[in-house]
């Protein structure tokens, strides 16, 4: 894992009941982290090299198309998505 994921995981919510688990999936990358109270920006920025996202890449929150404010909730499904058709670089 990397150092900037694992930094991450760690600035958990106080006070916050449950896990924070959110699940994030670009490709064939699937995670389930403890990031609930960070930001879809934040998440981008921390797993952009880890994971390869192209920052071309929508950012979908429970199916739908979520802000880089977007704050994340426990339980909720991020996923990083090209559009078919799209080409590489």
């Amino acid at each position: 894992m990397s150092g900037q994921l694992k930094d991450l995981s760690r600035l958990k919510q106080p006070g916050r009941a449950g896990t924070g688990l959110v699940k994030i999936s670009y490709g064939v990358h699937n995670l389930e982290v403890a990031i609930a109270g960070k930001s879809v920006g934040e998440v981008r920025q921390a797993l952009k090299e880890p994971l390869n996202i192209d920052p071309r890449a929508l950012a979908l929150v429970n199916g739908r198309e979520a802000k880089a404010s977007h704050i994340l909730k426990a339980d909720e499904q991020l996923e990083f998505v090209r559009l078919a058709g799209e080409k590489g670089l």
